[in-house]
């Protein structure tokens, strides 16, 4: 079984952490899982399934009210370790213990870092010897 949790990036719920469970209900009202109290959240704003699979389906629950994953304003969308989820001024970053977020594992970021380094190295040593051989320091 999966462990999931929510830990939180800005606002409100900056440092805090929350475990998920079957069905966590995000919102301001007292009956919600995860209770916001802030006036850009609503009572029950949305709530966060795990499926059979282990999949994570993030639904809005109340359209009056924006909930934004990384970046980008939606009402239904599978979550993976490592997504932002916004709700009002609040942020958390999904958690899955002992998994990189998939977003950390695209080939591009797997690739090693370039260099320039040896170029810099060579350019200089030629710069420093044309200087050299220019200034008549060099016997040849």
């Amino acid at each position: 079984m999966h462990t999931y949790r929510l830990k939180g990036a800005s606002g409100k719920v900056a440092n805090s952490v929350f475990a998920l469970g079957q069905r966590t209900v995000l919102g301001s009202a007292d009956d919600c899982d995860l209770v916001i109290s802030e006036k850009d959240i609503a009572p029950h704003h949305a709530e966060i399934i795990l499926l059979d699979d282990g999949a994570l389906q993030l639904r809005q629950l109340d359209s009056d009210f924006k909930t934004h994953v990384n970046g980008s304003s939606v009402e239904q969308i599978s979550l993976g370790s490592g997504d932002e989820i916004r709700l009002g001024n609040c942020r958390w970053v999904l958690q899955a213990p002992g998994l990189r977020p998939e977003k950390v594992l695209t080939a591009e970021a797997l690739k090693p870092p370039r260099t320039h380094l040896p170029w810099l190295i060579v350019t200089a040593l030629l710069a420093a010897a044309a200087l050299a051989w220019q200034r008549g320091w060099l016997p040849f």
